[in-house]
């Protein structure tokens, strides 16, 4: 079987969860034995480094990287707001990355196109005209416009909620009638996939969670608990509903959770996190952007995700289980991944969420028993060989010989 992935933005290196979810899915189609291209944007926000990858992926996935710009272009969003065409995809498409892409598909015969979230469908037509046999499967890693329709009702500013609501109407709109020209999906969650049917999507999905290579990770050995607990949240601080989460933990968690727990700390690092930010914060460390994720996370006792808003799955909070690092989150957080009442995290709505935490660290030997169910968790739903292969098996069944 021969797949071309496309995607738009570099899968490595992985620089949040989105990229770690494409390569994973590069990872286990190849050890499955399916032939794979990769062809990538490289934008402004997420260009592609070279230098940073190794021969040998570069060799295994026939890497091609084509430069785009979809930093924001007054003229074109004039133009799309007239058409009432959605900005948030039209700056996704380039007219060179398109013929990038009818070479690739003259060259070779692809059995699957595999597109990486919403923004590469715009390029849906010329797969078709050059690749007319191939099947065209969307790999959904959310419902986009649900980020942005979050946004808007959640501003506060009646300009900024007037665009915001406009961006989210166009590209739900847009959302719903792309699925028209798709054969088939693969959905990150069953939240999302039954979201699909709702709007009359009468192909067929397949759910394919995020998958951990677990013997890069192996379970972590049972240490005793610390007297003072190292709290910690890791993201990039360039996607907006990780900056508002950690600003709202800031502001409304940790004062009184610091005043309760003198001894307990707070380290926050990622991209796009200024060093000097936070500086006047009691117990709060803050360590920019850290080379090493796995390392830095391993010296820490427990993962934060403070979301209020967003879609689709937290692969952070994956692949931190699979490291046996427990995790606390909002009810956000936990969208997508059906644990609720499960023992390996503990999730609460943001005005509880003091309370939550605050138990926990009263109660600091629950970390272990959390640490050992969150690694059983992924062993049993994410593990990428099994992933892979029912995948391969998906794809199997509609490809036209």
């Amino acid at each position: 079987m021969r797949v071309l992935q496309l995607c738009h933005k570099p899968p490595l290196p992985a620089m949040d969860g989105g990229c770690l979810a494409m390569d994973a899915i590069t990872q286990g189609l190849l050890e499955n034995g399916v032939e794979v291209k990769v062809l990538t944007a490289s934008t402004r926000k997420h260009p592609i480094r070279l230098d940073d990858l190794s021969d040998a992926y570069l060799d295994a996935t026939h890497l091609e990287a084509v430069d785009i710009e979809t930093g924001f272009d007054l003229r074109d969003a004039y133009i799309s707001f007239l058409n009432r065409d959605s900005y948030n995809i039209s700056r996704f498409y380039a007219h060179h990355y398109a013929m990038v892409l009818k070479r690739a598909l003259s060259r070779r015969r692809y059995d699957v196109v595999h597109l990486e979230s919403l923004y590469t469908t715009p390029y849906i037509e010329t797969i078709r005209r050059y690749a007319p046999n191939a099947l065209i499967s969307l790999r959904s890693h959310n419902h986009e416009y649900q980020i942005w329709e979050q946004r808007w009702k959640s501003s506060r500013n009646p300009l900024a909620r007037l665009a915001l609501r406009h961006l989210s109407k166009t590209l739900e709109r847009y959302e719903k009638d792309i699925l028209k020209d798709i054969d088939v999906i693969v959905s990150i969650s069953e939240k999302e996939a039954q979201g699909y049917r709702e709007w009359g999507f009468d192909g067929d999905i397949h759910v394919a969670g995020f998958g951990i290579d677990l013997s890069t990770r192996p379970a972590p050995p049972i240490v005793p608990q610390p007297t003072a607990l190292k709290l910690f949240h890791l993201g990039a601080m360039d996607w907006g509903p990780n900056r508002e989460g950690i600003q709202w933990f800031i502001r409304e968690v940790w004062p009184q959770l610091h005043k309760a727990h003198p001894k307990a700390e707070f380290h926050i690092a990622g991209k796009g996190l200024n060093p000097k930010d936070h500086a006047e914060v009691a117990g709060l460390f803050n360590h920019g952007e850290v080379p090493d994720a796995q390392a830095f996370s391993h010296e820490m006792d427990l993962l934060v995700v403070p979301l209020l808003r967003g879609a689709g799955i937290r692969v952070k909070i994956v692949d931190a289980m699979a490291q046996g690092i427990p995790v606390a989150t909002t009810n956000k957080g936990v969208h997508g991944l059906d644990m609720e009442g499960k023992g390996c995290l503990v999730h609460a709505e943001p005005a509880a969420f003091t309370a939550a935490l605050s138990e926990l660290l009263d109660h600091p030997e629950r970390l272990t028993e959390m640490a050992q169910c969150g690694r059983e968790e992924v062993e049993a739903r994410f593990d990428r060989e099994g992933i892979a292969e029912r995948l391969i098996q998906f794809y199997a069944q509609h490809v036209q010989r």
